[in-house]
């Protein structure tokens, strides 16, 4: 599936992302890749303000300087989203489709 931003600084905002993912069933959702600095923050708020549970593995998102992604994932996404690792979210889907 493919889900197009023609605008903003979101990927879920604006976009069919929502509709998709409810129309799945989806209840959780894993936010990865780049930038912490505006993109992660962004899709991990209208994630949870849409009402899904959010994670985040630390080792899959990336900002700069590479010093402020800790700090965003400590001061700030940890608040609202369960922060863990690859490897747990790994672990996870293995045990549900393994």
């Amino acid at each position: 599936m493919v889900s197009v931003r023609l605008h903003g600084v979101s990927p879920i905002a604006g976009t069919d992302v929502d509709a998709l993912l409810t129309n799945l069933g989806a209840r959780t959702v894993v936010i990865v890749g780049v930038s912490a600095n505006v993109a992660i923050p962004s899709a991990v708020f209208d994630a949870v303000n849409l009402g899904y549970q959010v994670v985040v593995p630390r080792d899959a998102i990336a900002g700069v300087p590479l010093e402020y992604t800790d700090v965003l994932i400590r001061n700030s996404l940890s608040l609202c989203a369960t922060i863990v690792t690859t490897d747990d979210v790994l672990a996870v889907w293995e045990k549900h489709t393994g």
